[in-house]
């Protein structure tokens, strides 16, 4: 029999974000969030934990080819690399969730991606300790997404809620493994 499955969070009701989630947020910058198909099902996967807890302008799609009309003005790509504008006028910001091998594939199936301006993230820690990066600097989703939209629409502190949720989430995790938290 499978588990029961949170409709909204889609993670196991035993582990549902739900209840840990703020009010949503209201942003400027629509945040479009492009998911490879192998990253949904995995239960440390934080992308529907970020477009929860923002405003609807906060969208996540599945697949791995998307519509090049996804990309109208003001759109900009985060991703490093060659190309990035750093803080320009961004109204739409599309962030690529999966591994760093599955968002090269993304990249490759959809080259209208690789035209637009791309939004890179000063270096910073990664917080989330259930999943380790391969490199320093390398984020979750949820992390990328908030420290971008910090840095395209100011005001840090406004998001230090969904922030607080994020280390609740995090700490859950890693009690369930017996790892100690992050406080």
């Amino acid at each position: 029999m499978p588990r029961a499955v949170c409709p909204r969070c889609e993670r196991p009701a035993s582990t549902c974000l739900c209840a840990t989630l703020p009010a949503r947020l209201a942003v400027r910058t629509e945040l479009l969030i492009l998911q490879h198909p192998a990253e949904a099902g995995h239960a440390k996967n934080t992308a529907a934990f970020l477009t929860l807890g923002l405003n609807p302008a906060a969208r996540l799609l599945r697949g791995e080819v998307f519509d090049p009309a996804l990309a109208g003005p003001g759109t900009a790509l985060l991703y490093p690399g060659e190309g990035s504008t750093g803080t320009g006028p961004v109204e739409r910001l599309i962030l690529l969730d999966g591994s760093w091998r599955q968002s090269r594939r993304l990249l490759a199936a959809n080259p209208w991606l690789a035209g637009l301006p791309r939004v890179a993230l000063p270096e910073a820690p990664g917080r989330y300790a259930i999943r380790r990066g391969h490199r320093p600097g390398q984020l979750s989703t949820f992390e990328a997404g908030l420290h971008a939209l910090a840095l395209l629409e100011g005001e840090p502190k406004r998001f230090e809620p969904l922030w607080q949720a994020f280390f609740a989430f995090v700490d859950a995790g890693l009690s369930r493994r017996g790892e100690s938290g992050m406080a």
